[in-house]
Parts: structure tokens; C-alpha cells; sequence
């Protein structure tokens, strides 16, 4: 995967983000920085470095987004 592409998973997954948070460009900050237990305790923003961080990033906001317990 070249960077470009790289690039636009990140993004993809962002907006997943926003959306998840109602585009509440306060709480989504503050959701980036805490360590998540649906990502083996390291926080969303770590999650967005790697290609298969942001797969289990887009895993849990699905599960979050139909109640699925993480």
C-alpha cells in the first residue's frame, strides 16, 4: 500500500469517527487520546498509524455502532 493510499484509509476511518460522535469535533478529540479496551488499550489515535490498526479501529466502531458489546 503506497502512502497515497494510506492516506485515504486514515481518512476513511476518521470520518467513521466523526460520524460515530455526531461530527462532535470536541468529544472525537477526546475519544482519539483514551486508551480503548476494544483496541487492546492503546488509543484511537495510535490505532491510526498502522493499516492494521485502522482495520480494528473500523471493527470496533462498527461493533459501537450496532450495540455490539467490545
Amino acid at each position: 500500500m503506497n502512502t497515497e493510499e494510506f492516506e485515504k484509509l486514515q481518512a476513511q476511518a476518521y470520518a467513521e469517527v466523526l460520524e460515530l460522535f455526531s461530527h462532535d469535533s470536541n468529544e472525537v478529540d477526546r475519544w482519539l487520546l483514551k486508551k480503548v479496551r476494544g483496541l487492546n488499550y492503546i488509543t484511537p489515535r495510535e490505532a491510526l498509524q498502522s493499516q492494521e490498526g485502522i482495520s480494528k479501529l473500523r471493527i470496533l466502531i462498527g461493533r459501537l455502532q450496532h450495540g455490539i458489546p467490545t
